[in-house]
């Protein structure tokens, strides 16, 4: 443990780069530079946080300031392994995403400023356990998100910016609805009106808990999203510039996983193992929906965007089986996901730059004309299927073991859905890199120096993540099994601890 507020620096660092780039919104190379420097800055920081060791209670990092006394609300922030993966993984993709917008022309200043802006908001969540501060960063990352796909979007991006605005709203409100019921019924039982989470943990909830349970699974599951709750995203990753749908596929969808995690479980055991068969089905239905959807689609991000409901499909089922090999490998196929699903992204807004298309039908023989890129999709492609060796699949087959120990009939239907994934993946290869080119026209530009060195550390975190998942995975241990011993009654559903 340090003395050093590394927690509260997290956050600042953004807030200081966003307000550098207004600053100097003139300067567009100063601000490029500038937003590199702060996420390269703020990577190293959450790199930092690894060697410190986690305490008995599980958390590795904490700090408390006064806040609105008034009201109860401190500045708590703490980081446990969870979060600390999270964290992680935000500064890493936002790297990416800064490299990836290296060329952005349309309000530089404004776009980076928006991107730091959201980064202090995703980081703010993962770090909040104050439930008034965690709300403020919930809707605070929400706002740049509604701007970069409105401003820098393509197509219908105002259609799809209110549209994700709304459904996202909507679930916070509720969320609130949730957070204020359940601190008034803390305060009056115990007369110490607070919004800390160990605090609210207490809290006898009665009769009203599976409403306010209802109320902050509704706020997260329109985040991650499950059907019903989804349609929102296919809309918003089609037009979104390549560094949001890389946010959106890679951070924004985790938070929905994170809160259940770290506040609906914790909060209402009780409701949340009443509700597992339900969550397991709602995963089930979009494992399979959201594979068939994406092998009817023409448009290739759109066809990422629905396989993106379905693997996070296979994450909400390793929360439903409520054990240790499933919960770590729901949270570390959170991470794959993050990695994968990202950079197929983004090379799919640069393939939209060079043929200014993504359908389908008018591409092929990208092999012949763009190797390297060719190479880069063809790997990120087969990592997303879950290819043994690479990212996605240490994660699903924890998520396999675990829901087979659970209910067998669930771990069958999962594995049977890997059948699904592989054939709208070689659909979309088959599609675009194979074949001839149906129209002709001029040659189709290779990837750039800029972009093989933003894509490269992403191959090397897959590589990792496949090769030695036990990295990702002990500092995991702690925190699961400290959540399934607070739960009791999630854990007696099975049965016990595994």
């Amino acid at each position: 443990m340090t003395t050093f507020p590394v927690l509260t620096t997290l956050l600042l660092l953004p807030l200081l780069g966003t307000a550098l780039c207004l600053l100097f919104r003139r300067q567009a190379d100063l601000c490029r530079e500038i937003a590199l420097a702060v996420t390269l800055v703020i990577l190293g920081f959450s790199i930092w946080c690894f060697t410190f060791p986690a305490a008995a209670d599980g958390w590795i990092l904490s700090e408390s300031y006064r806040w609105i006394p008034r009201l109860g609300a401190r500045l708590t922030l703490e980081m446990d392994g969870l979060s600390l993966l999270l964290v992680a993984l935000t500064a890493f993709l936002q790297v990416i995403a800064v490299l990836i917008s290296w060329h952005q022309k349309k309000h530089p200043a404004f776009f980076y400023a928006l991107l730091l802006l959201m980064e202090c908001g995703i980081l703010g969540v993962f770090l909040a356990t104050d439930l008034l501060l965690f709300y403020l960063f919930w809707e605070m990352m929400l706002i740049p998100m509604f701007f970069l796909i409105g401003i820098w979007g393509h197509g219908r991006r105002v259609y799809a910016a209110v549209k994700f605005f709304l459904f996202t709203l909507a679930g916070s409100l509720l969320m609130l609805l949730a957070i204020i019921g359940l601190y008034l019924l803390h305060g009056r039982q115990t007369g110490d009106y607070s919004f800390a989470l160990e605090a609210l943990k207490a809290t006898d909830c009665g009769g009203l808990e599976p409403w306010l349970y209802a109320g902050f699974m509704l706020g997260f599951l329109i985040k991650v999203p499950v059907i019903p709750f989804h349609t929102w995203l296919p809309d918003a990753h089609t037009v979104a510039p390549a560094a949001g749908s890389l946010d959106l596929a890679g951070l924004l969808l985790k938070t929905g996983v994170f809160g259940i995690l770290r506040f609906a479980f914790p909060l209402f055991p009780a409701a949340a193992a009443a509700s597992l068969p339900l969550l397991a089905t709602l995963a089930l239905v979009g494992l399979f929906y959201g594979a068939w959807c994406a092998y009817v689609q023409n448009d290739v991000k759109r066809l990422i965007a629905y396989s993106s409901v379905s693997h996070l499909g296979v994450t909400m089922l390793g929360l439903a089986s409520a054990n240790v090999p499933a919960m770590e490998g729901a949270i570390l196929l959170m991470l794959c996901h993050g990695v994968t699903t990202g950079a197929l992204f983004a090379l799919v807004s640069m393939l939209r730059r060079r043929t200014g298309t993504r359908d389908l039908d008018r591409l092929g023989g990208l092999w012949k004309e763009a190797p390297v890129f060719s190479c880069f999709f063809l790997f990120f492609a087969l990592a997303s299927l879950g290819l043994p060796g690479l990212a996605n699949f240490s994660g699903e087959f924890l998520v396999f073991v675990g829901a087979f120990r659970t209910v067998p009939l669930w771990g069958a239907l999962a594995v049977a859905g890997v059948v699904f994934a592989a054939a709208y993946t070689l659909r979309m290869v088959q599609g675009s890199l194979w074949g001839e080119r149906p129209t002709r026209g001029r040659p189709w530009p290779d990837l750039t120096a800029l972009e093989v060195i933003a894509l490269a550390p992403l191959v090397l975190f897959t590589l990792w993540l496949g090769l030695y998942p036990e990295t990702f995975l002990a500092p995991l241990h702690q925190p699961v099994r400290l959540l399934l011993e607070q739960a009791a009654p999630l854990v007696a559903v099975n049965g016990g601890m595994p």
